[in-house]
């Protein structure tokens, strides 16, 4: 099994977490600005209400960021969840042949470890161990 190190996106001066609403798309945090033109970063990511103590997580994911979340926001099993407070976080990784493989290798991971409530179909990849996020209290282990 691979194990990889990411590093976790937080918004303000790196010490809280994000809220995910439509603000979030378009502040520029999620698109890498390349010469003349800008692109989509592309990574793993995590949804979840509540706590750092409390917390729910709700969904994960992998892809081009901003795509994925501005589906999420859409959805309405995790809307439902909006008057409980949304977060986000996300980690980006290398954009390369064969980084799909490799993110779903990581989203695969994270639910098996944080077991979110709405899970999409997940292909026959090999598992990739990431470092998770820092919360304040502990994760639960494998």
């Amino acid at each position: 099994m691979t194990m990889m190190t990411v590093h976790w996106q937080k918004c303000i001066k790196n010490s809280l977490w994000c809220q995910f609403n439509e603000k979030l798309l378009n502040d520029g945090r999620l698109e890498a600005r390349l010469g003349d033109y800008s692109a989509g970063i592309s990574g793993v990511y995590i949804i979840w209400t509540g706590t750092d103590t409390n917390r729910t997580v709700l969904k994960v994911g992998s892809g081009i960021i901003k795509d994925k979340l501005a589906a999420d926001l859409k959805n309405p099993d995790i809307q439902a969840h909006k008057p409980t407070r949304l977060y986000v976080t996300w980690a980006s990784t290398l954009s390369a042949i064969g980084s799909e493989k490799i993110q779903k290798g990581m989203e695969k991971f994270l639910e098996i470890v944080f077991k979110p409530k709405l899970v999409e179909y997940s292909p026959d990849v090999d598992l990739v161990m990431i470092n998770l996020p820092r919360w304040r209290k502990s994760v639960p282990p494998l």
